[in-house]
């Protein structure tokens, strides 16, 4: 059963970039960029009672990500991992959260910034057991959409902005992958783990992810101008986007 519980106390916000010196202790509320700003190559156990909130903008909803979310709050992002089959049951996609982070690590997997619990072995963290999480969370309010998306050049794109929640516009699929699925599949028409689509717009290319288990895995992607909803990550040390729930969306020209 899904534990919901509503926070309707008043937040204070300590919108901090980076560790605070002098060993001085933070606790409460923090941003999201202040978590980053603690995190490295290595994993760190997270020693003070401070919470991050945000909306959940990636999720399983329609099978994008696999046993983690993306918690994002208008500047930043974090990758949650979490040991649960149907995360969306448990924190649905645009759902405004928040997490108490104390005993829990952070950590870098290339450029995105994981939280989860205490590794084991070679994985900066791991996932966060169900019972664990729920426990750790508040549900502050449920929205059916999100209205925090950056809206995006495709040029203006970096590794900064991985686990970001952007819109990119007036889009194109590559000729090379027009009428192509989303997902690549072998000779016996099972798909690939994952796939790459290209999307264009003058002479820049967006390098779009998707992972086989997605819902519309099958489908051909649309051959018309459209844009693009995700959030931002790396791949190979490129920039890449994880579309969020099917966010492929048909430009409509003003009149």
């Amino acid at each position: 059963m899904r534990r919901i519980v509503l926070y309707v106390s008043l937040i204070v916000l300590m919108a901090c970039s980076s560790p605070v010196e002098n060993n001085q202790r933070v606790e409460g509320d923090v941003s999201i960029a202040y978590l980053r700003s603690l995190a490295d190559e290595r994993s760190q156990c997270i020693k003070s009672d401070v919470w991050i909130e945000g909306c959940v903008v990636l999720n399983d909803k329609v099978g994008e990500t696999y046993k983690s979310f993306v918690l994002y709050d208008g500047e930043a992002g974090v990758d949650v991992k979490v040991d649960i089959e149907d995360v969306d049951f448990v924190v649905p996609l645009y759902a405004e959260v928040r997490i108490r982070c104390e005993g829990l690590y952070v950590g870098r997997e290339g450029s995105r910034v994981v939280l989860g619990a205490e590794p084991t072995a070679e994985y900066v963290v791991d996932r966060i057991s169900e019972t664990e999480f729920e426990n750790r969370l508040e549900i502050i309010h449920l929205y059916d959409k999100y209205s925090g998306c950056r809206t995006m050049q495709i040029a203006d794109i970096g590794l900064d902005d991985v686990s970001c929640l952007v819109s990119v516009e007036a889009v194109r699929i590559t000729p090379e992958e027009s009428s192509l699925a989303w997902c690549d599949a072998d000779a016996s028409e099972r798909p690939f783990e994952s796939s790459l689509r290209h999307f264009v717009a003058g002479d820049n290319t967006l390098t779009v992810a998707i992972l086989n288990r997605c819902d519309y895995a099958a489908q051909i992607v649309p051959g018309d101008i459209v844009t693009l909803v995700g959030v931002v990550d790396s791949y190979d040390g490129e920039v890449v986007l994880r579309p969020s729930n099917m966010r492929a969306l048909p430009t409509i020209d003003e009149p």
